[in-house]
């Protein structure tokens, strides 16, 4: 069976950047509350930090997914959402492979249609074992779209 999850030094990368977000929030907040320098500014830059924090937050919690492949199946669990989806390979439409070399080395990132518009997606960047699950794919799925 292959699992193939998020990578801890891209989570962590993020944690530590919605640390920084939140906490100049939390600064800006302060400063604006105490002193009356620059108070319009703050005003306006308070509300931009807060959203960019939580449009990244909730974009990590939301792409945090752990992909089990074996026995014809795909199993993909949402941890935050406790949701789990099964995904028998009979039943997958097709699967592309998309590569573009980057200044830091390739990113490759596969697509895999498993409903008319659904599409799981898994990036060697991001998740552990890609290449464990592009040789399943192509051992498994004979077809690519």
């Amino acid at each position: 069976m292959i699992i193939s999850k998020p990578k801890r030094n891209t989570i962590s990368a993020l944690v530590v950047f919605l640390i920084l977000i939140f906490g100049s929030f939390f600064v800006l907040l302060n400063s604006l509350l105490s002193n009356e320098a620059y108070f319009l500014f703050k005003l306006i830059l308070a509300p931009i930090v807060l959203v960019i924090g939580l449009v990244i937050l909730s974009k990590l919690l939301a792409a945090l997914k752990v992909v089990k492949l074996g026995n014809n199946q795909i199993e993909v669990f949402y941890p935050v959402s406790r949701m789990r989806l099964k995904i028998n390979v009979k039943d997958v439409l097709g699967w592309h492979e998309e590569a573009i070399n980057t200044k830091n080395g390739e990113f490759r990132e596969v697509k895999i249609l498993y409903t008319k518009k659904k599409i799981l997606k898994l990036s060697n960047k991001e998740n552990t074992d890609y290449e464990e699950v592009v040789k399943y794919l192509k051992k498994k799925v004979k077809f690519k779209k």
